[in-house]
């Protein structure tokens, strides 16, 4: 199956994204129309810290009007490899650095409109490390066992799609 990108228009220019308006051709030659939210991509990291607990933070949410359980993530700054965003966005959200990673993998976030690919990671043998947050982040560390992480997903209480990623790759849940 052949698709052809015939035009991509910027349409809105945002602080972290962009929506640009697409013509493609399909493989049977018609030409159709997406508008596509363009996005830099991302990292989020399941830690562990050396109790053996999973560190989850609460998160204010502005689109979905409320606070979500999840894992430390962030968006790649231009030119920045996953792996230095992840070290950073770990300090960031946790205050613990890891000294062991591991890439668990990637994930689109919503395939049908957005090119938001998440490199999800594994780390582990954490110690304590200072970052600033950023100024709109208002985070709850929020340490939590295996069995209060399974009893979580079983309770539908994460509703975090890179968490429910996260853990499905690191073969937790």
């Amino acid at each position: 199956m052949a698709f052809e990108l015939l035009e991509s228009t910027r349409i809105l220019k945002g602080r972290v994204y962009d929506i640009h308006r697409e013509r493609w051709r399909g493989p049977e030659g018609r030409v159709f129309e997406r508008h596509t939210l363009v996005h830099p991509g991302a990292v989020a990291i399941l830690p562990r810290d050396n109790q053996g607990r999973y560190l989850l933070i609460r998160q204010f949410r502005a689109a979905c009007r409320g606070n979500l359980l999840e894992i430390p993530a962030g968006t790649l700054e231009p030119g920045e490899a996953p792996l230095p965003c992840a070290r950073r966005e770990l300090m960031e959200e946790t205050g613990f650095a890891a000294r062991c990673w591991k890439k668990l993998g990637n994930v689109f976030v919503a395939p049908g409109y957005s090119t938001e690919k998440i490199v999800i990671y594994l780390a582990w043998d954490l110690k304590p490390a200072f970052a600033e947050q950023d100024e709109d982040e208002h985070i709850r560390l929020r340490p939590m066992t295996l069995e209060q992480l399974r009893v979580a997903v079983k309770k539908r209480r994460l509703e975090d799609g890179k968490t429910l990623s996260a853990l499905l790759l690191a073969g937790v849940v």
